[in-house]
């Protein structure tokens, strides 16, 4: 009897425990548990149950996949709200609540929509294609829609997987999001054939285009050189791990210049050219307080090396999270100012109305926009700086390096995140942008992670959490504009008008 009530349980909430499966699958797949074999069949029970359902039961499930996936994924969100945001449980765990199921509805329109043309195509050999298409096309809309937030796309579950990320620098990140998608889709289109032959013939055409993919990332891999050549400059980053809760205190002003001096002082031994410290390393405006000036450019001077050196600055009444290279000779050579604010952290939009509700809001920093892109230009390499967040935007990064960088560089604070998996989810982008352009990546964080990356994605060196450490490293220059670097997202855009197509497809199959 147990048995029997058992078997009827599992029969009648199924399609759930497999839509749930489904988002616990998701969360595995992503840094730091790192399971990224499970990628490869992530969707599949999500796919089978919403077979033979309605429209409206595919969204639902789809969005319970969804909502447990970014649930324990950015889960470390609530901590950051409470701790560095000073916002209350509640509060905090409401616009937790509000994301994560924002962003479930991405994975609710693409079982939606997917349901969708198998409805329209039950027999379709094309079905891994509008399936990839499909969630290619979300994941572009949410790069962009409402300022953007592609964290954990599909695709950077693979960071680790060197032979097939190759491919994005004909096709960004999202190719990879494309194939993980297809092999999904044909395996689980597979699942629902009985005949051996048909079966297999589904599974043909993304097994090759796998192994293709495979045989052109390790040919790549396997031609480049881990060595340095002449065009090359040695780079040193500065990880000074400064306790958040001081950073801002103006008693602990010179006791954190202190420590960067000093790290400065012991990296610059090894002979770099240009020595990175981390965003809002200077505590303060460096432009416009006088004692902090000197102390900054007097680090660039005794030590001989230019400097970039992450700061807040003003100009009139406008605020800029800023980025500033300094000279041997101790002028602020060139400046960046970031382009793409983190929403609610360094502008907030509505803040009249919603501080009604949200009196923090009143307290947050509101920055202005750079005003575009701009290179940090030394004797030896231009240097493109994203700063924070900035990096996950794959569009943006590529504009720096199509605009001449030689070397890109990531600043940032990271943390807010404390020892949850947010810095590894962070660090793991770069390792894509570095591919995609075929350009070396210098990662520097205040708390870690910050290292060394190369063109093909290799991790050369790697700082820890929360520690503090220097490194050093031969940085190769760009020696090549990758078709990604000059046409960006066009991969992207055609699974968008392949997707439209088969809407168009099916409004037509209708009337006929």
């Amino acid at each position: 009897m147990f048995l029997l009530g058992f078997s009827w349980s599992f029969m009648k909430y199924k399609n759930i425990l497999l839509a749930v499966f489904s988002g616990i699958l998701l969360i595995f797949i992503f840094p730091a548990l790192n399971f990224s074999i499970l990628s490869w069949i992530a969707l599949i029970p999500l796919l089978l149950s919403i077979k033979n359902k309605s429209l409206k039961e595919s969204f639902l499930l789809g969005f319970l996949a969804g909502l447990i996936a970014f649930s324990g994924l950015l889960y470390w969100l609530i901590l950051t709200l409470v701790r560095y945001g000073g916002i209350s449980y509640g509060v905090s765990l409401f616009v937790f609540l509000l994301l994560v199921s924002y962003l479930a509805l991405y994975i609710a329109c693409f079982s939606w929509a997917f349901r969708f043309f198998t409805i329209r195509f039950p027999v379709s050999g094309f079905r891994f294609l509008y399936g990839g298409c499909l969630w290619v096309s979300l994941e572009l809309l949410r790069t962009y829609l409402f300022t953007g937030f592609p964290w954990v796309l599909l695709g950077y579950s693979q960071w680790r997987s060197l032979a097939i990320i190759q491919i994005s620098e004909l096709t960004g990140v999202y190719g990879v999001s494309f194939l993980i998608v297809m092999v999904n889709v044909a395996i689980a289109q597979a699942t629902e054939i009985k005949d051996i032959k048909k079966r297999m013939k589904i599974l043909l055409l993304p097994v090759v285009v796998i192994l293709l993919c495979l045989v052109y990332g390790v040919f790549v891999v396997s031609k480049s050189s881990n060595a340095v050549g002449e065009a090359s400059i040695k780079v040193s980053v500065i990880q000074a791990n400064i306790n958040q809760d001081v950073k801002w205190d103006e008693l602990s002003q010179f006791d954190i210049l202190d420590k960067y001096e000093e790290l400065t002082r012991r990296v610059s031994k090894e002979n770099s050219e240009i020595i990175v410290w981390p965003e809002t390393a200077v505590p303060g405006y460096l432009r416009h307080e006088r004692g902090l000036f000197y102390r900054v450019s007097n680090t660039a001077r005794l030590n001989n090396v230019w400097l970039i050196v992450g700061g807040p600055d003003f100009i009139n009444d406008n605020y800029y999270n800023a980025a500033f290279l300094i000279s041997p000779k101790g002028e602020i050579a060139d400046q960046y100012n970031k382009i793409h604010l983190v929403l609610f952290g360094e502008k907030v939009p509505l803040r009249k109305p919603l501080s009604k509700f949200f009196k923090i809001l009143d307290e947050m920093g509101d920055y202005t926009p750079g005003e575009g892109i701009s290179l940090l230009e030394t004797p030896s390499a231009k240097f493109g700086v994203v700063i924070c967040f900035e990096s996950i935007f794959p569009d943006l990064f590529r504009r720096f390096v199509k605009s001449g960088a030689d070397v890109m560089v990531n600043i940032t604070e990271d943390c807010w995140y404390g020892r949850t998996s947010a810095p590894w989810q962070h660090f793991s982008v770069n390792i894509f942008r570095a591919v995609e352009n075929r350009t070396p990546v210098i990662r520097v964080a205040n708390t870690g992670i910050s290292g060394f990356i190369d063109p093909y994605g290799r991790v050369r060196k790697s700082s820890a959490i929360f520690t503090e450490d220097f490194l050093t490293d031969d940085v190769l220059l760009r020696e090549k504009t990758t078709f990604y670097t000059r046409y960006g997202d066009i991969f992207s855009y055609l699974c968008v008008f392949i997707t439209v197509l088969f809407v168009v497809w099916t409004i037509v199959k209708k009337k006929n």
